[in-house]
């Protein structure tokens, strides 16, 4: 079974220079790939290193960026099955869908 990895400490950042939102983490880095369009964040890839795949990071790099595009003012246009349902399930951000 796998372990979860603490999270408290970590924070997903966007990288507008290179089209990414990023969450590092102990032995490895999950990663969004993004475009911006006017007001709008187009999530079109998620990735997980496989070795870390179920223990929660995934969730929290689409919930850090639904927390960056509200504080920002923008919206998400998920283009990326994970982000996408993972929206479904957390409709709590649903004012942030664009």
């Amino acid at each position: 079974m796998t372990q979860p990895i603490e999270t408290d400490q970590l924070q997903v950042l966007e990288r507008p220079e290179t089209g990414r939102f990023e969450l590092d983490f102990p032995g490895g880095q999950a990663f969004a790939i993004y475009r911006s369009d006017g007001d709008r964040i187009i999530v079109t890839h998620t990735e997980v290193p496989p070795a870390f795949n179920g223990r929660g990071l995934g969730s929290q790099l689409a919930e850090g960026i639904f927390r960056i595009a509200r504080a920002s003012g923008r919206r998400v246009v998920p283009r990326c099955s994970f982000v996408a349902d993972w929206a479904r399930r957390h409709p709590d951000y649903g004012d942030v869908l664009a």
